[in-house]
């Protein structure tokens, strides 16, 4: 552990604290590659870091562009809240590097290194993925290898499950060793056994190290002379002249062989974050790892997307099926959390007393339980001086009602990226699908998008297959009995990012589209969606149909006795009225009577 006032960097973790002023610790979330230049700059603090040192050591033969680091430098400079102009913690001395600039203590032992269990309410909604992965580790200890994935959507949790199982397995197993590997998005290639590498290389830093160096050179030679800083250079001669001609095969059982020794007298356990993105001698590897019947004290926890395994022929889906079919691993799947989780978390937030009544459900609402999407709508209101902190309460400075969330920056770009990876044809579709709504037919969005009913259908159940921003709904029956596919955005933030990203024109036409389409397969039952073609109509400028069935939609509600909606929809008419050219604007009391 290594800290520089009110920041904790917790090298064992990899994750970076920030003291809260009431004894507790608050977790900043930090990219892999942001952690790696941040722990790099404090273990080297108060000297000049040059870019090509930090380049070398942290993108090993792969080539960057320096404009790379700059951004993650930003990152982290926010998650610190730094100035760079009068900066407290990273100094930048133009095209030469970084420097470190605050006292920096440090502390070490397992105990210091890492909490005991974390904070109340750090992880919310989890028990029992929890409690499966305690499982399995306790098998691990015994001997029986273990290989377990998780799956999720961007943003589930995952890396939060496997930062809060890491924490308490130190806390329950003693000796634990433990190494982290991250795959990483390649543009330009991948190197071969990159997470793994990384992994090891964190064991041979360790204060033993110098006995998992002794273990590589034994038993994989071929592993150990891809790390030339850790070698003599007659040494570093004489392995590369023993593994001349080594095929990947002999990788492979080499690793295996000395993790097995590694785990013979330590239990390990190995953490590879987003595997979606894993290379193929990756996927060989662990294929290796599992299917191996010796005995080793050794689990092995990956995490991916299935959207991402879902496109193509993805190498760790044909292997994942295998290794389920064979009870050679297990996959935790996490699910969203439910408003009372979302409560839990903002009672464990709150310190003091409880939240705001209601609170939750909008948060939930919005949200649709992902954690991420969660934290991130917390955040916004909180800048947004919608929420205020006092002594550990949580308060709210406008009635819950009034809560506007919008879209937080962070989500509407994570979003923007995943859009992006869409076709055009793609995008385009569910554009105008998300002026329809939420809920959405091809029958009805390929009145605005131009394509064939059947071409739209197509296209989004492809979409759906891939668990990619919309899912299956059903279908949805018309007046004139015939039946149209129904689709869902996965949640209201995507619908709402892709609506926002047309332009206004654009969506008023796409709207007066759509509503004529209704109102052609509704002719005989306009009653029933009066209140949805009187919105269609009022965004597509219609103003005269808007008012019409405004309405009507009044009329029914009446009918239904159901006199607030009919009162707040009359008034809404009488507001439009204004928009109308001045020879058709009646009076109100002609109107509305």
């Amino acid at each position: 552990m290594r800290e520089f006032a009110p920041f904790k960097l917790d090298t064992v973790n990899q994750c970076l604290w920030r003291g809260t002023g009431n004894g507790g610790d608050e977790r900043i979330l930090l990219t892999p590659k942001a952690f790696g230049i941040l722990g790099y700059l404090v273990e080297h603090a108060g000297r000049l870091v040059m870019q090509d040192e930090m380049l070398g050591a942290l993108w090993r033969q792969s080539y960057v562009q320096p404009e790379v680091l700059k951004h993650h430098i930003l990152e982290i400079r926010k998650a610190l809240g730094d100035n760079p102009r009068q900066p407290t913690f990273i100094e930048t001395l133009p095209r030469r590097g970084y420097r470190f600039i605050a006292p920096v203590n440090s502390s070490t032992g397992a105990t210091q290194a890492v909490p005991a269990r974390p904070g109340t309410g750090a992880l919310v909604g989890r028990n029992e993925a929890l409690d499966e992965l305690r499982d399995c580790l306790g098998r691990a200890s015994h001997g029986q290898r273990q290989i377990v994935l998780i799956t999720g959507e961007p943003g589930i949790g995952k890396t939060a499950l496997m930062d809060e199982f890491q924490r308490s397995a130190i806390a329950e197993v003693q000796e634990l060793r433990i190494a982290r590997g991250q795959c990483v998005e390649g543009f330009g290639g991948k190197e071969a056994y990159y997470p793994m590498l990384e992994a090891l290389g964190q064991l041979c830093r360790e204060s033993d190290g110098e006995e998992i160096i002794r273990i590589l050179a034994a038993q994989a030679p071929t592993w150990l002379v891809q790390f030339p800083a850790l070698l003599r250079r007659e040494h570093r001669e004489v392995l590369q002249r023993e593994i001349l001609g080594a095929t990947r095969e002999r990788m492979l059982r080499e690793v295996g062989e000395a993790i097995a020794l590694i785990a013979e007298k330590r239990p390990l356990l190995i953490i590879f974050e987003d595997l979606q993105w894993v290379d193929h001698a990756s996927v060989d590897l662990l294929s290796a790892l599992a299917r191996r019947r010796s005995p080793a004290r050794m689990m092995l926890v990956g995490s991916y997307r299935p959207l991402d395994l879902a496109l193509g022929e993805h190498p760790l889906k044909t292997l994942k099926q295998e290794l389920l079919a064979h009870q050679l691993c297990r996959e935790i799947a996490l699910d969203p959390l439910e408003e009372a989780e979302v409560a839990e978390y903002l009672t464990a937030k709150a310190h003091n007393g409880t939240p705001p009544e209601g609170l939750a459900r909008v948060i939930h609402r919005r949200s649709e339980g992902n954690p991420l999407f969660m934290v991130a709508a917390l955040d916004h209101l909180t800048r947004r001086g919608l929420i205020s902190r006092e002594n550990g309460c949580i308060h709210l400075t406008v009635p819950v009602e009034e809560l506007n969330l919008g879209v937080p920056e962070s989500l509407r770009q994570m979003i923007e990226v995943q859009i992006e990876r869409l076709s055009a044809v793609e995008q385009r579709a569910l554009e105008l699908a998300s002026v329809e709504g939420i809920l959405f037919t091809a029958k009805v969005s390929t009145a605005a998008n131009g394509l064939r009913p059947e071409e739209f259908e197509e296209l989004c159940e492809k979409l759906a297959r891939r668990q990619q921003i919309v899912r299956a709904a059903g279908s949805r029956r018309f007046p004139d009995d015939s039946v149209s596919s129904q689709f869902e955005f996965s949640h209201a933030l995507y619908r709402e990012v892709l609506y926002e990203r047309q332009a206004s024109g654009r969506r008023a036409k796409s709207h007066a589209l759509i509503g004529e389409r209704l109102e052609n397969l509704f002719s005989a039952a306009l009653g029933e969606i009066a209140a949805e073609l009187a919105h269609h109509f009022e965004q597509g400028l219609d103003w005269p149909r808007a008012i019409t069935y405004r309405q009507l939609a009044a009329e029914v509600g009446g009918l239904r006795c159901a006199p607030r909606e009919p009162n707040y929809l009359l008034r809404h008419a009488l507001d439009l009225t204004p928009r109308l050219p001045d020879a058709r604007q009646p009076g109100s009391e002609a109107v509305f009577t």
